[in-house]
């Protein structure tokens, strides 16, 4: 059960989307969203509730956290008769905290019978959180055409365009370093802002992202929370590195192949001015990104068609 719009150009609905395509045991039941806090729409309780008397007693139900986890209430009706996973992307008290109701999602996840999550720091979230021994199943990555970058000044954020993603800290880096550096974004525009030598793109095709990413010197995504960062994978699937927050997963998943920065203009105009001063900073961070093994699709599904 995922949220009506799976097109959407999101993480979460390209992770659903990679397992259905791979898990044929997979029947597709779409929940529409209701109202929910600023940025963080829900799923509908009613149609929840509908989707989850249909089934037959017994079976299955992975349950995307974005239609569930504000209704425990409807949960908890249907758990003497159904096996229920839940797969956490991310908890929603951390993506929008004066948008959500922690003790429902408190109780959501302590209503199932396995919570899935796709990083070590998410399962420890949900463990400090909830009292829940999570299980990890990282996302995928396809590979990439290997990047030729050989510049220094040209930046690309792939993702949501939003507070919690930080391009507008960047940006705010962009415009004090000034020309040549230009920040890209790519990604559905939740809150727009205006900074010299920044151009936001919103929401782009496959032909046209892989423009950006053969373009692009650096790969930056400065979260305030990410429970893996699936755009920084994509990135090092083609060799490009990336500057990072210490949110979540991403130092993890860096590894050798970015640079960790705090959230803060001035901390990141120093990062970029090192990143550009120096040569064999650049190269040991490129190969480090070509070496890179990454899970692929193909893994996460096994390990979720196991965990069902």
């Amino acid at each position: 059960m995922v949220p009506t719009g799976l097109e959407a150009p999101t993480g979460g609905n390209r992770y659903d989307r990679e397992l259905l395509a791979r898990l044929p045991v997979l029947t597709l039941l779409p929940v529409p969203l209701g109202p929910g806090g600023p940025g963080a729409p829900t799923g509908d309780a009613t149609a929840l509730d509908v989707a989850l008397a249909a089934r037959p007693d017994g079976s299955t139900v992975l349950l995307d956290g974005l239609v569930s986890t504000e209704h425990p209430d409807v949960l908890a009706r249907h758990a003497h008769r159904l096996r229920t996973v839940l797969l956490l992307h991310l908890l929603r008290c951390d993506d929008d905290p004066a948008g959500t109701r922690p003790e429902a999602e408190r109780a959501s996840l302590r209503g199932v019978d396995v919570v899935v999550v796709t990083g070590r720091q998410a399962a420890d979230r949900v463990r400090a959180f909830a009292g829940v021994a999570a299980r990890l199943a990282p996302p995928g990555t396809d590979p990439g055409p290997p990047s030729t970058a050989s510049g220094i000044h040209r930046l690309l954020s792939v993702g949501s365009v939003g507070p919690r993603k930080g391009q507008e800290i960047v940006a705010r880096a962009v415009a004090e370093l000034g020309a040549p550096w230009s920040l890209r974004c790519a990604g559905t525009v939740l809150t727009p802002f205006t900074l010299p030598g920044t151009t936001l793109l919103g929401p782009l095709d496959d032909v046209a992202l892989e423009r950006e990413w053969a373009a692009a010197d650096l790969h930056v995504l400065l979260s305030t929370a990410e429970p893996y960062g699936m755009a920084v994978a994509e990135a090092l699937a083609r060799g490009l590195p990336s500057l990072v927050s210490e949110a979540g997963e991403l130092p993890r998943l860096v590894g050798g192949a970015g640079i960790v920065v705090e959230r803060d203009v001035a901390a990141v105009v120093s990062a970029l001015r090192r990143w550009a001063d120096d040569d064999g900073l650049r190269a040991r961070l490129r190969a480090a990104a070509r070496s890179r093994e990454l899970p692929t699709w193909d893994e996460t599904a096994r390990t979720v068609g196991g965990l069902l």
